[in-house]
This record gives structure tokens, C-alpha cells and sequence, in this order.
């Protein structure tokens, strides 16, 4: 399969021997990587950090037990947790951000390392322009969009950042992998890597997969090979675990949840990366110009034909930037156009002299691309490195790695006197929140916000312990009515059989069936928080899972967190019902 358009890599870019250079680089970050993990790191709280909490959740729930899918919904894929909760067993005491961020290096790091060796046989650049790449993505725990202008580690949309470095890795191997064996292994790996990380990502990576076959970069016959491999694989796990009809069917019930959603997003996702998606869509003009003067020459078209017509440039950067804009349009944040990093670097790799005198607009047209979203992360990463040591840290013990944070002096003192309004004034609350809206349409991006909310989870963890000494009693199982509910890691107890966690009202709760109601109910320990009483958690607790709740008995168990307690619960003893 060679490379037919525009002529093969640069003369002096070949080499015959394995890049050991570049797997002594590999093993260097990897070490890094771990010596991270390992020590107990204090990062800066970060716009929607709550979303590293959902991961808590999964943990907490996995060590009493439960497993996602079959015990408890998850928003994406299980793999994505039994990484993570895999990952916390090696390095319990990482930082949350690091512990996520990190997780899949088990599995992409030996992808990495095949398909530079393969890619080594015909190009030395392209090996370090794969590898160094994905380092700077994989290390750094930034999305490439800014949603708070001061300092932060970005805990959302973590899940996202791994599905665009799987679709990154699957491109890489589509274009710089020409062992059908290699191939098939690295599909294999790949493709259920994708399904069971985050379906859009599966299904965004198609086109890529389909424009191989087009242009004979995919085998028939691996291709055939690949989709036995993981059609094995799954039935094997379908029949040893049931996790796979019950995904597939989670998978089937939030697409039905989100039908309504997907044109509004589109729109949202290339207006937010306008600055990329703009100069791509110039770039492949530009390149599909240069080929439509090459294909005038009779000679040229007789040497590529319609495959090499399918096979240019243009087509594998559009078809990229395309496959990340579908990606986007159902994520808050992530790495979307890491995937078309692999056919730049093809693009770049070729001689000067085949792009004529559109060379030197070519390789700015291509800066404009790629600089915006490194420059991005870049830049909150070195921020963040030189402000952190200034922050402020929480001090929650109770919370172990989950309170391993730190905020801007200002945002400390503006989370406490919130907090203050919050529990003089619940009515205010109460009535935004019935009307739909939220005090602040930015609520959940501040870092006040979301350092207030880690904050009060400790305090009433603190008081839950306090509760349990003073009665001799023991609460059994655990619910927080909120997005996101860390007490079953942060108390050591398991969490709510079958609900959803990641709870998300507006995207990923399903209406709760007999099974989820009749759990709810049976919960020994379900928690209010109400600092401040918003419209998510509103919705939660008196749309979704009111009939759970309807013989409910409410008491304050700290002035930010009530407690629902089933009538006669020994706990009242010591609480004073509240009198909503």
C-alpha cells in the first residue's frame, strides 16, 4: 500500500531500525506519569470540576461491590471506570485530576509504542510527530476551550479527552500503520477501547475507518478480521458479565432522552472552535485546488485514479475535522481535533516542491490549525504552574484525594459569604429553582461554586461520622440528590443500586423505572444538598425521584445539607425533622 498521492514521504526520512530513541522517551513519560500518581499532589479546582467526582462515585461503589452497568447506570462507557477504579488501586493517593487523566495508559501506551515501530520503517518525523503529540495531550489535564479566565485544572469532560486521544491513535493507525497483522491487533485493541470508553467516539470514528477501506489503507481482510476479534471479545463479556446488553441498552434510552439536542449543540461545537474548523475548511481548499491542477496531467490521473483522487490530503483533513466537529457536538469539552493531527503530519511529511508555489500558504493555513488548540493548553498549563503555589488548599481530611484542592484567594472568600446568603436566604433559592432558572447562568463554572460544594461535602461527611458515634448506628447504603455523589468512596459504603450517577437532569437521567424507585426507597442515608438549593438538584429530587421520597422524613444535618430518613429511623432520636 503505498503511498500514491503526491508522491511518498521526503527523500532521508526512511529508517530500517526500531526507534529506540523514541520508546526511551516513552518510558520516560510513563515513569513520570506514575511518580506523579504516587505522590499526593494539591491541584487548583476548575470550572465543572464536580465531574471528576462522578468518577468517585464509580470507585466507592466498585469497592463495596457494585460494578457499572449491571449495578449501578453509568453516562459512558464501564471500561472508563474500571480503569479508573483499577488505576485507584495502584495509586490511591494521586490527585483526582492526575488518577483520570492518566488511566488509560495501560492501553494506549503499548498502541503507541506499535505504531511507532511500524511507522519507523518509513519516516523517523512522523514517529516523533506522533509520539510527542500524543504526550502533550495525554499528560496535560486541559481541554483546548476556556470556559473561566483564572486558573485551573479542568476536571470535566475528562471522559472526552480520552475518546478523542482513542480516535487519535485509531487515525494514526489508519495512516502511518501498513502491517495487516499490526493492524488488525491495533483495531482490535482500539475499537473496543472506543465502544466501551464512549460510544460517540466509536461512532464518530467511522468515516475514518470507512474512508480506509475506500483508499486500500484498511485491508478487506483485516477489516474481517478486526470485526470478528471484537465481535469474540464482547460475546465473551456479554455472556460472562450481562455488562453488554445492558449497556447497549443505556446506550438506546439516553439517545432517546437526547434526541432533541443534537442540531443546538452542532451549532454550539463549531462556533466554539471556529478558530480551527475555519482555516481547516481554507487548508483543504487550498490542497483540493493543488490536486484539481495535478489531475489536469493525463499522467497524473492514470497513476492515481479515483483512489488516489480519495486518498488526498484534503479528503483525510475534512474527514477528520469533521469526525471531531460530530464528536463535539455531545461533549462540554475535550480534544476534538487531536484526530486530525495524524493527516496534517502526513500532509507536512511530503516533499516542499509537490504543493508549487501554495507551499508557503499551505504551511500557514496549517499553523492557523494546529496552534490555537496547543497554544490553549498550553497556556493553562503554564498559568496554572505558576500560580498554584499561591492558591489556597482545602482542608477537609475526611475527603482524602477528593479534597486535595486549592482556589484563588478571592474565590475562598466568595464561596464563604455565598455560602452565608445560602442559608439565610433557602426561600430566594427555592423559588429560582422552581422557576428553572439558575442564580447564575456561569453557577457551574465558577470555582467558587464548585470549591464550596467539595467544601460542604466534607463538612457533612465530618457530621455523618459524628451522627453514626453518637447513636451507635450505622447507615447502610447512601444517595446524594445531585449531579454528582462521592459519598459512597468518601464514606466507605455503597451507593444507590441502579440509579444514575453523573446525574445530569437535562441530558443523562433516564425517567427511573419500578426497579431504580424501589432502591431509592430502600437507601438508608439519602442527602439534600442545599447550598444553594438550585435547579438541578430541584429537579432530581422532586421530578425524577419524588416517589422514592413521598414517606420521606427531612432533617438538617448541616446548615448546606439536609438528610431524608425513613420514618422511624433511629437517626431522628437525634435530629429535629425540619418543617419542610
Amino acid at each position: 500500500m503505498a503511498d500514491i498521492y503526491y508522491g511518498a514521504y521526503g527523500a532521508g526520512t526512511g529508517r530500517q531500525r526500531p526507534p529506540y530513541v523514541a520508546y526511551v522517551v516513552l518510558l520516560a513519560f510513563l515513569a513520570a506519569a506514575a511518580v506523579m500518581q504516587f505522590l499526593p499532589l494539591v491541584l487548583p479546582i476548575g470550572p465543572m470540576y464536580w465531574d471528576v467526582l462522578v468518577y468517585y462515585d464509580a470507585i466507592g461503589r466498585m469497592n463495596a461491590g457494585q460494578w457499572p452497568v449491571t449495578d449501578f447506570q453509568v453516562p459512558v462507557g464501564p471500561l472508563e471506570y474500571w480503569l479508573t477504579w483499577v488505576n485507584y488501586q495502584l495509586f490511591p493517593d494521586a490527585n483526582p485530576i492526575l488518577l483520570t487523566q492518566l488511566q488509560w495508559l495501560p492501553i494506549t501506551a503499548p498502541v503507541m509504542a506499535l505504531i511507532l515501530w511500524d511507522a519507523s520503517k518509513r519516516s523517523s518525523w512522523a514517529v516523533w510527530g506522533l509520539l510527542l503529540a500524543w504526550v502533550f495531550y495525554t499528560a496535560l489535564p486541559f481541554n483546548d476551550t476556556i470556559y473561566n479566565n483564572f486558573a485551573g485544572s479542568d476536571g470535566y469532560g475528562i471522559y472526552n479527552r480520552h475518546g478523542s486521544h482513542l480516535m487519535f491513535l485509531t487515525a494514526a493507525t489508519v495512516l502511518f500503520v501498513r502491517s495487516r497483522h499490526l493492524q488488525t491487533a491495533l483495531f482490535s485493541v482500539l475499537l473496543v477501547s472506543l465502544a466501551l470508553c464512549k460510544i460517540t467516539a466509536f461512532a464518530a470514528v467511522g468515516p475514518l475507518l470507512i474512508l480506509g477501506l475506500l483508499t486500500r489503507r484498511i485491508h478487506p481482510y483485516v477489516a474481517v478480521a478486526t470485526a470478528l476479534v471484537c465481535i469474540g471479545f464482547t460475546g465473551v463479556l456479554q455472556l460472562a458479565t450481562g455488562v453488554i446488553s445492558g449497556y447497549i441498552g443505556n446506550i438506546l434510552l439516553l439517545a432517546q432522552e437526547n434526541s432533541g439536542t443534537l442540531l443546538p449543540r452542532f451549532l454550539t461545537a463549531m462556533s466554539m472552535r471556529i478558530d480551527v474548523l475555519l482555516p481547516g475548511a481554507i487548508l483543504c481548499l487550498v490542497l483540493f485546488w493543488r490536486e484539481v491542477i495535478s489531475f489536469r496531467r493525463p499522467r497524473d490521473r492514470e497513476q492515481r485514479g479515483v483512489i488516489g483522487l480519495l486518498d488526498g490530503d484534503w479528503v483525510w483533513i475534512g474527514l477528520s475535522l469533521f469526525c471531531g466537529l460530530v464528536f463535539e457536538t455531545q461533549n462540554t469539552g475535550s480534544h476534538p481535533y487531536f484526530v486530525a493531527w495524524p493527516a496534517i503530519l502526513r500532509m507536512m511529511l511530503r516533499p516542499a516542491d509537490v504543493f508549487g508555489s501554495a507551499r508557503f500558504l499551505i504551511y500557514v493555513v496549517t499553523a492557523f490549525v494546529v496552534v490555537p488548540a496547543v497554544s490553549t493548553i498550553a497556556y493553562k498549563a503554564v498559568r496554572l504552574t505558576a500560580l498554584a503555589p499561591t492558591y489556597i488548599h482545602l482542608d477537609e481530611p475526611v475527603l482524602g484525594p477528593i479534597g486535595r484542592v486549592s482556589v484563588k484567594d478571592v474565590y475562598a472568600e466568595q464561596a464563604e459569604r455565598m455560602r452565608s446568603f445560602y442559608i439565610k436566604h433557602p426561600e430566594e433559592m427555592i423559588e429560582i429553582a422552581e422557576s428553572g432558572a439558575l442564580p447564575s447562568f456561569r453557577l457551574f463554572v465558577e470555582h467558587d461554586y464548585q470549591f464550596l460544594l467539595i467544601q460542604e461535602m466534607g463538612r457533612a461527611a465530618t457530621a455523618i461520622g459524628k451522627l453514626e458515634a453518637s447513636t451507635g448506628e450505622h447507615f447502610r447504603s447512601v444517595l446524594d440528590l445531585d449531579f454528582a455523589n462521592p459519598f459512597p468512596f468518601i464514606l466507605r459504603r455503597p451507593g444507590t443500586e441502579y440509579v444514575m450517577i453523573g446525574a445530569d437532569p437535562s441530558r443523562s437521567i433516564p425517567t427511573p423505572d419500578q426497579k431504580t424507585l424501589r432502591a431509592i426507597a430502600e437507601t438508608d442515608l439519602i442527602l439534600s444538598p442545599k447550598c444553594p438549593f438550585q435547579r438541578a438538584r430541584y429537579e432530581i429530587r422532586e421530578l425524577f425521584y419524588k416517589p422514592a421520597l413521598a414517606d420521606r422524613v427531612t432533617a438538617p444535618l448541616t446548615p448546606c445539607y439536609d438528610v431524608l430518613l425513613k420514618p422511624g429511623s433511629p437517626f431522628l432520636k437525634v435530629l429535629s425533622p425540619s418543617a419542610s
